[in-house]
């Protein structure tokens, strides 16, 4: 059987990690292969948390900061193949995001068994306005919202662009509906972290020169603009 890595950028995810249905709990349901995480300098316990954790490497790097998504996907790849070599595939899951039980024999069988011409995984993303999973923004039926994040350790394939980071030199992308869904639960998270995360869509796309002319326009651009020039990333001009 063919292990999984499931990888995470994370800052500040505490709110995430200590509760029910937690995205740790989650995760090491599917995680055979081990837990990668690459934290930007949480100051709220999200640290602390996994000090216990056996099965979860635990690296301080603020590369998302640095060069953008691209590259820190890129990042979570190498450190998945040096820390854990036996292991075939990488899963990136964030901390407001969970893959449900209904989907992990699905999520195991293409692990294990799909065919090796594909090097990429597309999971259709259900974006959920709340924690019950009552009221979902998209219908994936009609709009998947695909997520190519299930990537083999052993393909030559690179991510770029700082934001809204795309695919290259890959093989085959297995594209299904039937794919395990990702559940999107970033309503959960506060407005203070939401704002920071628009601020730095904001900072990456103004620095990414090659590719910024490219990116659609989100339609609170302006206010997240006008929010990081005001406050700061960190809020340190308050």
């Amino acid at each position: 059987m063919k292990k999984l890595v499931v990888a995470s950028n994370m800052f500040n995810e505490i709110h995430q990690l200590d509760c029910k249905d937690s995205w740790y709990d989650n995760m090491t349901q599917i995680a055979d292969g081990g837990i990668l995480i690459v934290d930007t300098g949480s100051d709220d316990g999200t640290k602390e948390f996994f000090e216990d954790k056996d099965n979860v490497v635990f690296i301080t790097d603020d590369i998302i900061l640095r060069e953008g998504y691209g590259p820190s996907r890129n990042h979570l790849r190498a450190m998945s193949r040096k820390h854990y070599p036996e292991s075939h595939w990488c899963l990136y899951l964030d901390g407001d995001e969970r893959i449900m039980q209904e989907d992990f024999h699905k999520l195991r069988f293409l692990k294990d068994y799909l065919i090796p011409e594909y090097d990429v995984i597309a999971l259709p993303r259900l974006n959920r306005l709340d924690k019950d999973t009552t009221a979902t923004k998209n219908d994936y039926m009609i709009a998947p919202d695909y997520q190519a994040r299930m990537t083999r350790l052993g393909s030559p394939l690179q991510y770029i662009r700082k934001l809204h980071e795309q695919i290259v030199d890959y093989n085959k992308m297995y594209v299904q509906l039937n794919n395990p869904k990702i559940h999107h639960f970033h309503r959960s998270t506060d407005q203070k972290k939401r704002d920071f995360i628009g601020k730095l869509c904001q900072k990456l796309h103004a620095e990414d020169i090659d590719y910024g002319g490219t990116y659609p326009q989100h339609h609170k651009s302006e206010y997240y603009k006008d929010l990081l020039e005001k406050e700061g990333l960190y809020g340190e001009k308050a």
